[in-house]
């Protein structure tokens, strides 16, 4: 018989003891004495193979390859190239553009990143299945919340591959860990994770634990299941989905809230201890210990430390897609999509430039934008008014992100002149550079940078609106890293009752409820002019799908909003239509793991 492990090409002890070895011999080596029969001596000790399951859930689903599947194959983030930075193979244009082929790194990470985590999670779970909880003081109802808290975390990642790849093999505790798994068909999986996350239910606390399932998010797992499930198994499911989103917000599953007065709410828990009423399930994180790193090392430009207040940088990779085009035009796509950062009103409290407004963890804006300043140290927030320099195109120069993409840096304009000093031709540079900051965009009429494009491979340091919804913050008193990160918020639930009412035709409560939670991104002078409640006819299917988008920015479900709305095969910035020669509203099963597998069957239409 065949390893199991051989199928999911990796897997990871349940205490952190094993090896990581190659696709082809994953045999486990153990390093230490600690085995299941010594280990297991008290509650700690389970509590502690629990908890190292959820520690590697946060890194592979937040900072890894399964948000990027979501997030950089839609139409709202792009990794682009800028200049010497970035091309890495073309891996980043091959998802953008929707071309990814059968060894895409990250598609093959989306299977074995959450194959990884689910092995932890059988590991831990055959070990319970032979342990006497009795004899380490722990009790029947302990036990049971344990196994409950690991199913959920296994449904959660099997949704992951549904949505992924739709037939997979379905492996528990229940089969050795050395038995071959085939796949299931796509509704077999549906079944297994619905019948999880019920069973699982009634044996959790509805009292919320950081990083952990309880009740109500386990609850807004079948939210999420009977959303998609016309997508992901053709079966329409919206009447379950309206019921548990209901009994969620009427508080059957635990007490959660929404905070109507502040938009920053749900992301700054964790700053200072505190925690956001909104949070079914969040991350937890802290400074030093298991920090905060979605969107930091990726998306923040080489020198953000000086805007920020924090040591390093990033890679600069991801950004907003451009909403303008050379001109500073927003872009009017066909398809009504992209152009992320021109979707919200100019009163939205979240484009406000993102800036620190105490040295106690206060800020405003979700953006870095426009003119980059040196953060102040002696006050321990805010910007002095020193400017950060660019440290490539621009170098010696402003830094300034623009919501555009294109080689702006090499406008015949911008090059040195015959007899120009150097001291007058970067006076003359800057002067450019704080007019576009002004401005807020270049104008540009260099022919041979138009003829470049605006594309993923014609990218500078300074392209691009960058991401800071999950405040980093300066580094002192453990502010830098230290914020939550949310998996599930109740405004999801909002939400997705919502469309469950848009859908049957109840437009007056679908606006109702979606008011309900956009009422704090406006000022109230200029909320009578957004309300849906107040103006009906401006929620339409289109603008029901960029509400979704306003809202969820960033939060790793951008793809699937657009695939259950019929949308991700459409054209926006620098992608064309998809073609209709195989399927691309999921994924081939990775070439590695049909390598791997002598069951594993190619099963995605079009890629056979």
């Amino acid at each position: 018989m065949k390893r199991i492990k051989s199928i999911v090409c990796g897997t990871v002890g349940a205490l952190g003891l094993l090896a990581m070895t190659s696709c082809t011999d994953l045999t486990e080596t153990i390093y230490s004495d600690l085995t299941k029969d010594n280990y297991y001596t008290d509650k700690a000790s389970v509590e502690a193979a629990v908890v190292r399951c959820f520690e590697h859930s946060d890194n592979v689903t937040w900072r890894g390859d399964i948000w990027k599947l979501q997030e950089l194959t839609a139409d709202h983030f792009v990794w682009t190239q800028k200049g010497r930075h970035g091309y890495d193979d073309g891996m980043w244009i091959r998802l953008h553009e929707h071309k990814w082929n059968y060894i895409q790194a990250q598609i093959n990470g989306g299977w074995v990143q959450s194959y990884q985590c689910i092995s932890q999670v059988n590991t831990v779970l055959r070990d319970f299945n032979t342990l006497d909880f009795s004899s380490i003081g722990v009790t029947d109802e302990e036990k049971a919340a344990y196994f409950s808290d690991l199913r959920v975390l296994r449904a959660w990642y099997y949704m992951f591959l549904l949505d992924f790849f739709r037939e997979v093999p379905i492996a528990t505790e229940q089969q050795g860990a050395e038995e071959i798994v085939a796949q299931s068909p796509a509704k077999d999986v549906f079944n297994f994770i619905e019948s999880e996350l019920k069973d699982a239910l009634p044996s959790l606390p509805k009292e919320k634990r950081i990083g952990r399932w309880t009740q109500g998010p386990a609850a807004g797992l079948l939210v999420r299941l009977y959303l998609n499930a016309k997508v992901w198994v053709g079966e329409d499911r919206m009447a379950d989905c309206k019921k548990y989103a209901q009994d969620i917000i009427n508080g059957v599953y635990g007490s959660y809230s929404i905070n109507q007065s502040d938009y920053r709410d749900p992301f700054r828990s964790g700053i200072n201890g505190y925690q956001s009423p909104e949070n079914l399930f969040e991350f937890w994180h802290e400074r030093g210990r298991l920090e905060q790193q979605t969107m930091w090392a990726d998306g923040m430009h080489y020198s953000a430390a000086q805007t920020i207040g924090s040591d390093g940088g990033g890679n600069n990779g991801i950004h907003l897609q451009p909403s303008r085009d050379f001109q500073g035009n927003v872009y009017q796509f066909a398809s009504g999509l992209g152009n992320p950062f021109e979707k919200y009103a100019k009163c939205d409290y979240r484009v406000i430039p993102f800036h620190t407004t105490d040295a106690n963890g206060g800020y405003e804006g979700f953006f870095l934008q426009g003119m980059q300043m040196q953060y102040d140290k002696s006050k321990q927030y805010g910007f002095t008014d020193q400017y950060v320099n660019g440290s490539e195109e621009y170098a010696g120069v402003p830094l300034v992100f623009v919501d555009q993409v294109g080689r702006f840096s090499e406008q015949a304009e911008l090059k040195k002149k015959d007899g120009e000093s150097d001291e007058a031709y970067k006076a003359r540079f800057i002067t450019y550079m704080k007019e576009v900051a002004e401005r807020g965009y270049f104008i540009c009429n260099d022919a041979d940078v138009i003829a470049k494009k605006s594309q993923v491979t014609t990218g500078e340091e300074n392209s691009g609106i960058r991401f800071n919804k999950f405040p980093y913050l300066p580094d002192h008193d453990g502010l830098f890293r230290s914020q939550s990160t949310p998996e599930m918020r109740l405004a999801e639930i909002y939400y997705s009752l919502a469309e469950c009412y848009y859908r049957e035709g109840n437009k007056a409560k679908a606006a109702e409820l979606l008011d309900y939670v956009r009422i704090r991104n406006y000022p109230t002078e200029e909320w009578s002019k957004y309300s849906y409640v107040a103006n009906p006819a401006k929620l339409t299917d289109a603008e029901f799908l960029d509400e979704w988008g306003r809202e969820f920015l960033g939060e790793r479900r951008r793809r699937v909003d657009l695939i259950r709305w019929g949308k991700f095969g459409e054209a926006w910035w620098n992608k064309e239509k998809d073609p209709s020669d195989k399927e691309y509203t999921y994924f081939p099963i990775p070439q590695n793991q049909l390598n791997a597998s002598p069951v594993l069957k190619q099963t995605t239409p079009g890629w056979e």
